[in-house]
């Protein structure tokens, strides 16, 4: 099969793409066709080593995916969750969901972990209300699209940051105020928020405080495994455990399939420019997702 994958940590520019050994279904996995494979911020930190050594090499990177089942195994067993940058992969059925044929494999892939992370960010960390405000860090993304609609789905006021070029976008999503981080200090624009997602880390994660109401709470997923500390005693940071297992995937879907949440804006690539897509997702100015069309 094809595949992009790297024999070494480094840069974009250790990705290659050519021919590798088609995976095999073990003891509880499926073996799927991919169509489409997304980016996510977590693929780069791989190739980088960031996110651990890895041990073996030739590896494939890659989380989300969408295609079709072409043979199943039989009882269960633990697999990894890398290895979507390709033609095939097997994986653990037990943390995979059927789509409905109203949603595209590029959509599908799209949507997965950045799905995923909103929901267990939104819903089972931050445990958002209806009437509630929460100011919603990096707009734009992939993640924080999706957060921004469930938010709404919900009954709470959204505030989000985008760069002027993606207010259009974010107000189309359902922001109901948007704050250009070029050109506005979102401490001085927000406060008495009842929650924050951030999306974005580094001094922004720190900043994110200010805007809390007493008792407030924020989510953090660009910061590293650890919540950044608070500077003030009456707010709480949390790190959403961002796991896989079909319960959440079959919200995805169900959001999407009643309108609650729209897939977001695609750029889609072919694998063989995996590197191309790199760049642009380490960049972090983008809009929505980065696709990879496969089939």
């Amino acid at each position: 099969m094809k595949a992009a994958f790297i024999e070494r940590h480094g840069g974009p520019e250790v990705l290659k793409y050519g021919e590798m050994p088609d995976p095999v279904a073990r003891s509880g996995d499926v073996l799927v066709d991919i169509v489409a494979a997304s980016v996510n911020g977590a693929d780069w930190k791989v190739r980088e080593g960031k996110a651990g050594q890895i041990a073996h090499f030739p590896y494939i990177l890659g989380r989300d995916f969408s295609g079709v089942v072409s043979a199943i195994g039989d009882g269960v067993c633990d697999v990894g969750q890398e290895g979507a940058y390709a033609e095939k992969i097997a994986i653990k059925a037990a943390i995979v969901a059927k789509k409905t044929d109203a949603l595209s494999h590029v959509d599908a892939a799209a949507m997965a972990l950045a799905g995923l992370t909103a929901i267990c960010a939104i819903e089972d960390t931050l445990k958002l209300k209806a009437g509630e405000t929460i100011l919603i860090q990096g707009g734009a993304g992939g993640v924080a699209s999706f957060a921004i609609q469930l938010s709404k789905h919900l009954g709470a006021r959204v505030i989000a940051t985008a760069s002027a070029a993606n207010h259009d976008y974010v107000r189309k999503i359902g922001a109901d105020e948007i704050i250009d981080y070029n050109a506005v200090d979102f401490t001085k624009a927000v406060h008495d928020c009842d929650a924050v997602f951030d999306t974005v880390g580094g001094d922004v994660a720190q900043r994110s405080f200010a805007v809390l109401k007493p008792g407030g709470r924020a989510a953090f997923i660009a910061s590293g495994p650890q919540a950044p500390k608070p500077d003030r005693g009456d707010v709480v940071a949390l790190r959403p455990n961002v796991g896989r297992d079909r319960p959440h995937l079959e919200r995805i879907v169900t959001l999407v399939s009643t309108g609650a949440v729209l897939p977001p804006e695609v750029t889609r690539y072919k694998l063989s420019d995996a590197a191309a897509a790199h760049q642009v997702s380490q960049s972090r100015h983008f809009r929505g997702k980065l696709v990879f069309a496969i089939r």
